[in-house]
């Protein structure tokens, strides 16, 4: 009889610990191994140093020279300060650490959140793998990613609600205010609230009293009212829905998506095959947030922990009944040693450490980052004209050479369609590519040796071109007088 009674919470929670350390190593290890993606982060760094240098934020468009002086604006103000403040001071080293700690606070109240569904310590572990494999793609540094640990904590804050403890509804406006600030993706928290509201079982009356205060508390930012209408524009806007690839739909292309695609057929079956006790409002947070993944990839992160809590929820009576007995890995102290270890270990893989120890350790940067070019373009100030570049390059460029305005960046709402199109003929060297360097007068071209192949052949094969400069990414080409 003894065998069957718990064990002493001390020693769950020794256990407990340490399973929630090796989920963390892989979580924290993979974020920093992530590279800098020069289109998430770089035209960041230079909206930051805009507004640091000219003491506001910016009301019109200064990057380019296709759309200088029209009127734009910048939700991620905030954001973009807080990374070219931390880039400035520690590099990507500190940029690297912060992001792992917000995916640390993430991944740590997913985990909180998961056990207040009473969910076993190591199905929870399971899953939350699951979500860092099928979620990789979603964590580089971003302004995105600052706003992950409100996500994670406001699940967190409405289970606990519908759990009947109403103590920590009091973050709920403070997470609105944090968020509304940082990104748009703010309105996700809001599609979290209406059906906790309508179809959960807390207290109803609280949870709408501070829902209409978190709501109030969206408005205290730079553009106030004008925010929600700027955040919504996004998701109609057709320049971002044509040409940005992750407001497309997922496809079934890699680890990531396949993982994705498995999960959404895997869960009805195992539905048929076993009588959990989910309730409703699980169900319509899946449903709802999983036809918004389906529709953009953009929306994939906000979907993964909701798949995880009905996965969780199916597969955790199968691992309670194997484990029921056991009681491995008891040991109070040695558990805790291993997990404060484990902890610790992800932070020797970050940028600037990692080198010491690892001679072929990962690039800092991604593979699209034409760091010696840019160099190379700003010892020679003084060849002529307006830049045309690649894509990627573009972004890049936004930070590392803000002497040289570009043809466009990554602020997709920026453009016309007809420019986005004019830069994907260029891109492709398409018939009249000529005439659109032409018609923006542009006079030095950077296209990438991976990406745009037949632009360069075309470029090469022309007599009004010259090569003058070629590293392993990037080919520079000037016009012939």
């Amino acid at each position: 009889m003894m065998s069957e009674q718990p064990l002493p919470h001390k020693q769950f929670s020794a256990s407990g610990f340490l399973i929630f350390s090796f989920v963390m190593l892989f979580v924290l290890a993979t974020e920093a191994l992530l590279p800098l993606f020069p289109n998430d982060f770089f035209p960041y760094l230079r909206i930051g140093e805009e507004i640091i240098k000219t003491g506001h934020i910016p009301a019109t468009e200064f990057m380019t020279y296709t759309q200088f002086g029209n009127p734009a604006v910048y939700l991620y103000w905030l954001p973009s300060i807080m990374y070219f403040g931390l880039y400035k001071l520690g590099g990507p080293t500190l940029i690297t650490i912060v992001s792992i700690f917000c995916t640390g606070a993430f991944y740590s109240f997913l985990w909180l959140s998961l056990r207040k569904l009473n969910i076993s310590r190591l199905t929870t572990g399971s899953v939350l793998v699951f979500l860092a494999v099928s979620g990789a793609a979603y964590f580089p540094a971003r302004p995105q990613l600052l706003a992950y640990p409100l996500f994670g904590l406001a699940i967190l804050v409405i289970l606990s609600w519908q759990n009947g403890e109403n103590r920590l509804l009091w973050l709920l406006p403070l997470i609105a205010l944090l968020w509304a600030n940082i990104h748009g993706s703010f309105i996700v928290l809001f599609l979290l609230l209406i059906p906790a509201i309508v179809f959960g079982s807390g207290n109803r009356k609280r949870l709408v009293f501070f829902a209409v205060i978190s709501l109030l508390s969206t408005l205290i930012n730079y553009y106030g009212l004008d925010l929600w209408a700027s955040a919504l524009s996004m998701v109609d806007n057709p320049s971002i829905k044509l040409f940005s690839a992750e407001w497309g739909a997922p496809a079934n292309q890699d680890l990531p998506s396949y993982i994705f695609f498995m999960t959404l057929l895997l869960i009805p079956l195992l539905t048929a095959f076993t009588k959990p006790r989910i309730k409703i409002i699980y169900w319509i947070w899946y449903v709802g947030f999983g036809w918004m993944a389906l529709t953009s990839l953009r929306y994939t992160i906000w979907f993964l922990p909701f798949e995880v809590i009905i996965l969780s929820m199916l597969l955790d009576p199968f691992v309670e009944k194997k484990l029921q007995n056991s009681n491995h890995f008891q040991n109070r102290t040695i558990n805790m040693v291993i997990g404060i270890c484990l902890l610790i270990a992800p932070f020797a893989f970050v940028p600037g450490v990692r080198n010491h120890w690892w001679k072929e350790s990962p690039p800092i940067f991604s593979s699209t980052t034409p760091v010696e070019a840019a160099q190379w373009l700003e010892q020679n100030p003084q060849l002529p004209g307006n830049i045309w570049s690649d894509f990627n390059y573009s972004t890049y460029l936004a930070y590392a050479l803000p002497q040289r305005k570009l043809f466009m960046t990554n602020r997709f709402e920026d453009f016309t369609i007809t420019q986005l199109e004019e830069d994907q003929r260029i891109t492709s060297a398409k018939y009249n590519w000529r005439s659109i360097l032409e018609k923006y007068k542009i006079n030095l071209v950077m296209p990438s040796i991976l990406r745009e192949p037949d632009l360069i052949m075309a470029l090469s094969s022309s007599a009004e071109w010259k090569e003058i400069y070629r590293d392993d990414r990037a080919v520079i080409f000037v016009r012939i007088p």
